[in-house]
């Protein structure tokens, strides 16, 4: 299975699921099921230490979903679920959306997928990014200067894919590799396909420099989809290197109901939904005419640690939340809404959606809602894959 390239135009849109990987695993196993089954070509899998939420937080009367799952902090490591849809589904992509070379040394990253790619024959996609504060710092890891680690690894990466058993001496700033040797041969001589999460400039030159693929996350307008696109492009043209084949892709955080209207009043008084707001920067929120409660140099979801996070920050959060914070959040509202919403994305050059079901969390009380959500998310994708 192959993606599509952006530069050939408006071809085949692909959709693609992800999963939240969290305790009991049944859950995970009917959400991958169900995506499949609806036309996901490719499942993706975050890799995390610490949830999206603090433990204080997760209960029943905030979110739902607390009756089935117990702890958002409850997640299983990536690459055993990935093996697993590896072999479940035959024709299936598998990636991480995304894990980072902090936790997980640049050789193992290479072995890991090498790995993954002959267990999928070919189906194994190492989405890469520059890592978050929660799952580093706290556990004793370096969270500084990660943007100059991700791209020393993704060297490292390249060298080890390409040197063919090869013995490799690297002097860099954080890894030094002595006569290190790499001989597991690529899938079919080629090496795993390898995506990255990125926003910024320096990252996003980064990914048109080393990568076959993008994968951002925040919800953005058309026009700045075009920019940042262009910006990879321009990493791949200083590195000689061709778009074609690369893909687009958009993670969308979808809030989806019967109508954008009914999201919102769920929404707005919230407190998992003030959290995920909280992971904006501030400079987003004072475009919305309201203050970040955790300060103007917070960096948002890169910086947030949600086990330090207090009530009463959330209360301050949730006091301020409007519409306006909401649109740039979530992708909300009923399918048609979102797709809506999402076609700009397609004829920026987005050729491959990732839908994340972060309103199933708090919009989901009933069995009648998660009935209506299955037939939404199925209408969802059959109506983004229309978009090409």
């Amino acid at each position: 299975m192959r993606f599509f390239c952006h530069d050939t135009g408006m071809g085949e849109v692909t959709v693609g699921y992800q999963d939240g990987c969290l305790h009991p695993l049944w859950i995970t196993k009917a959400g991958v099921s169900v995506a499949r089954a609806f036309g996901a070509s490719a499942i993706w899998v975050p890799d995390h230490f610490m949830g999206f939420a603090p433990k204080w937080m997760w209960t029943p009367e905030v979110v739902p979903a607390a009756r089935t799952v117990h702890s958002m902090d409850a997640l299983f490591d990536p690459v055993p679920i990935m093996t697993w849809v590896a072999t479940k589904f035959r024709k299936v992509l598998i990636g991480t959306s995304v894990t980072e070379p902090i936790r997980r040394h640049p050789m193992s990253l290479a072995q890991t997928f090498v790995t993954l790619d002959h267990i999928s024959k070919g189906r194994a996609v190492l989405g890469i990014g520059n890592g978050l504060r929660e799952n580093t710092e706290p556990y004793g890891l370096p969270s500084d200067e990660r943007v100059s680690r991700l791209e020393e690894a993704l060297r490292i990466i390249h060298m080890l894919w390409n040197s063919r058993g090869t013995p490799i001496t690297f002097e860099g700033k954080y890894w030094k590799l002595r006569d290190a040797v790499f001989d597991l041969p690529l899938y079919k001589g080629r090496p795993p396909r390898l995506f990255m999460g990125a926003h910024f400039p320096r990252m996003l030159r980064m990914c048109g420099r080393y990568c076959d693929g993008w994968l951002p996350g925040q919800r953005i307008d058309g026009q700045e989809y075009t920019r940042r696109l262009g910006l990879i492009r321009d990493g791949a043209k200083a590195a000689n290197r061709s778009m074609q084949g690369f893909t687009a892709g958009q993670t969308l955080l979808v809030a989806m109901s019967r109508s954008r209207s009914h999201v919102l009043q769920k929404a707005l008084r919230n407190k998992y939904v003030a959290y995920m707001a909280c992971g904006l920067p501030p400079d987003i929120w004072k475009e919305c005419g309201i203050e970040h409660p955790m300060g103007e140099k917070f960096m948002g979801f890169l910086d947030i640690v949600p086990s330090r996070v207090t009530p009463e920050q959330i209360d301050r959060a949730l006091a301020q939340l409007n519409p306006a914070i909401l649109e740039r959040l979530f992708f909300m509202g009923s399918p048609d809404d979102i797709l809506e919403q999402a076609a700009p994305l397609a004829r920026a050059g987005c050729n491959h959606f990732i839908i994340a079901n972060m309103g199933g969390a708090f919009l989901s009380e009933t069995a009648r809602d998660a009935i209506g959500d299955l037939s939404r998310l199925r209408a969802l994708m059959s109506g983004l894959r229309k978009l090409g």
